[in-house]
């Protein structure tokens, strides 16, 4: 299961000792119990509080804080989400690796649920946060007209003037929906010799998507996990009003 998707099922049985699987045993996973596997949905379907209560992403949680919003997403309702205000947690990480490691665990998991959930929201306008980003990497970065890019969100240039080559374009989809060999090669169908093309998708990208970008040395796909953490390593050189619109604090874990 891909770690930006929760899968959604209902136990279907007892438990058991694994000791018939090798493959179990020798990953320590040998208390099983059967489970009817209901729905996957991206975690971001899920209101923050429920993301916090679920735990991170390597978490199988058994919480019934939240039955009725995961009932409502089985049902294929939308969940409306009230805001919240989560209460500050002060652990002390001092003398208990397993702990830290959970901390950091739950903070890396909530923060990219955070950023996902808001990009998701703002529609086109996440072609600005994508443009953002390759500015704070470095380059010029232009975001084309909403009714007039042809498929190009934004074009990126080495140099501070725009004018130098190779141009980046880069095709932006900010929806939870599957891209697919289709939308991957009409990207690479714009792009002209010497260019490099980049697709940032919060969605799934299929199994035909990836075989494109092996096939095109001059694409590059970008999935939501490898967004996040350009977002996050580049975080600092962001414009100040980037900064204010999407507020995160450093935290240090301390590990042993």
């Amino acid at each position: 299961m891909l770690p930006e998707s929760s899968q959604v099922g209902q136990v279907a049985g007892d438990h058991r000792w694994a000791d018939d699987d090798s493959d179990l045993v020798a990953n320590d996973y040998s208390n099983v119990r059967p489970v009817n596997w209901l729905k996957v949905v991206p975690r971001t379907t899920f209101s923050q509080a429920a993301l916090h209560s679920f735990g991170s992403f390597l978490s199988v949680s058994t919480s019934n804080d939240y039955l009725e919003e995961v009932q409502a997403v089985l049902r294929g309702e939308t969940f409306i989400e009230e805001p919240v205000s989560l209460p500050e947690e002060v652990v002390d990480t001092s003398d208990d690796d397993a702990t830290a490691q959970n901390l950091y665990e739950t903070a890396a998991q909530e923060t990219e649920d955070y950023l996902l959930k808001a990009w998701q929201q703002t529609g086109a306008a996440f072609e600005d946060v994508v443009g953002a980003v390759f500015e704070a990497l470095g380059y010029t970065a232009t975001v084309t007209q909403v009714s007039a890019d042809h498929g190009v969100d934004v074009i990126a240039r080495p140099d501070a003037l725009g004018l130098e080559r190779p141009f980046i374009k880069v095709q932006v989809k900010s929806g939870t929906s599957s891209i697919g060999e289709c939308e991957v090669n009409q990207l690479r169908g714009l792009l002209n010799p010497g260019e490099q093309g980049v697709f940032v998708s919060l969605g799934k990208l299929t199994s035909g998507a990836a075989a494109v970008e092996r096939n095109s040395p001059n694409l590059t796909l970008i999935r939501s996990k490898r967004f996040v953490k350009l977002f996050l390593d580049h975080y600092s050189e962001l414009a100040p009003e980037w900064r204010a619109k999407f507020p995160l604090k450093q935290a240090f874990v301390p590990f042993r």
